[in-house]
């Protein structure tokens, strides 16, 4: 039985120290995997770093970029603006000029005809009043020979005779 003791202790102790060395190998294992692993992080985080350095570089490339040409196309398109303010500045003028001209043209027509109107009015009114006043002419004409013969006979017919009116002169 001290033979199986024995043995059993030997067993024990043979169990405990490739117990022992399993802990070991282990702890070594583990402590080997966690170096290597902090070795990796390190160097993801040094990479990851990196990557976030050269990122926010073209970031800074790329909005600088953007903003260039975002300068150059406002730079371009207020040129066009201008340009086309002073076209359209230019074709109001025009079109004003054409329209002055073209009132003024009409304007000078329309004088010509009111002119022409009112001579035109003045010549009838002229001729109106001529032939009015030959009329009333002839008119006091006639009276004036009626009524001198209204007179003669008015005589005749109080005095007798065209005669004694001669000799009343």
């Amino acid at each position: 039985m001290t033979a199986l003791m024995e043995r059993i202790r030997q067993e024990h102790s043979s169990i405990a120290f490739e117990v022992s060395q399993l802990f070991k190998e282990t702890q070594i294992f583990l402590s080997d995997i966690t170096v290597e692993r902090h070795k990796q992080a390190k160097k993801l985080a040094e990479e990851l770093s990196k990557f976030h350095q050269n990122l926010e570089q073209e970031n800074r490339d790329f909005l600088a970029a953007t903003e260039q040409q975002r300068i150059e196309q406002a730079k371009k398109q207020a040129e066009e603006l201008l340009k086309f303010y002073q076209n359209l500045q230019q074709e109001n003028r025009e079109f004003l000029t054409a329209t002055e001209q073209q009132r003024i043209e009409q304007a000078k027509k329309q004088a010509e005809e009111l002119l022409k109107f009112y001579q035109d009015l003045q010549q009838e009114n002229r001729d109106f009043l001529t032939v009015t006043h030959e009329r009333r002419m002839t008119n006091a004409q006639e009276q004036n020979q009626q009524l001198c013969q209204f007179r003669r006979d008015l005589f005749i017919s109080i005095f007798g005779t065209e005669s004694s009116r001669r000799s009343a002169k």
